[in-house]
């Protein structure tokens, strides 16, 4: 079976850890990664599928990665959640990026943690920068139904904001499970900078995500410009459009 080399970016931002892990997909099934609408129904599941047995295998070394960072409720993390894989599948080297939190594994506890990852990526799309919920636009291109894995039409929970459902039936049939998960939108904007632990002594999982540009055009001395590790975290989260966007900037 054909496969293609492809690269997983996992990024921790609230305890400052970024690593990445390759694995081989095989190539039937890469295209739908990318949303495209010439993917299969099957290929899709079988992209999802390929997916959550990734972020299975991963758990383990994003908890050890983010050690000793405790869920952001200050119990111990003993697991961790994730915002569906962004993939990047056209770049010159294939990449996907997750974004991943760890968390004591209360289910309250897991929902607050999807809200801060979607408030943090709505910060910069939504008009009152995530308070009221996550942006229309970035639920529709993460989330799913949570019973069929529909996308289209997709609806959130008014209560949450992080589950999604293709109509009010599925929305109903799911309640009882997802009752006991579900709390309210946090009021207040989450701060991407606090709560940061210590970086741990292990070099290889420290990130200080600055950044130094050079933006002098062509035939120009060399002029430099810094970015903050909190505007390139953001940048980050916003995927490709947030680094166009950046490089537009710099000029």
């Amino acid at each position: 079976m054909a496969t293609r080399r492809v690269r997983f970016d996992f990024l921790c931002y609230r305890v400052r850890v970024k690593f990445d892990v390759s694995y081989d997909i095989p190539n039937r099934i890469v295209g739908a990664g990318d949303d495209s609408d010439k993917a299969k129904p099957e290929e899709r599941q079988l992209w999802d599928a390929a997916m959550d047995i990734i972020m299975e295998k991963s758990e383990a070394t994003c908890l050890r990665r983010a050690s000793p960072a405790p869920c952001a409720c200050g119990l111990p993390a003993v697991a961790t959640e994730y915002l569906p894989p962004m993939a990047f599948l056209d770049a010159p080297e294939p990449h996907v990026v997750v974004v991943v939190d760890p968390f004591c594994g209360d289910l309250k506890c897991r929902t607050r943690t999807r809200q801060r990852m979607l408030q943090v990526m709505s910060r910069s799309r939504s008009p009152d920068g995530g308070l009221s919920g996550p942006d229309p636009g970035l639920f529709a291109e993460l989330m799913s139904c949570r019973v069929c894995k529909k996308r289209e039409g997709l609806r959130e929970c008014g209560g949450c904001h992080v589950a999604g459902y293709c109509g009010q039936e599925h929305q109903e049939e799911d309640w009882p499970n997802h009752k006991a998960e579900c709390t309210p939108w946090p009021t207040s904007t989450f701060d991407a900078r606090r709560p940061l632990d210590e970086a741990d002594a292990d070099s290889d999982t420290k990130v200080t995500y600055s950044a130094v540009f050079n933006v002098a055009g062509p035939g120009e001395p060399p002029r430099s410009r810094e970015i903050s590790r909190e505007e390139v975290v953001r940048r980050l989260l916003m995927g490709a459009a947030g680094m166009e966007e950046l490089e537009v900037e710099m000029k």
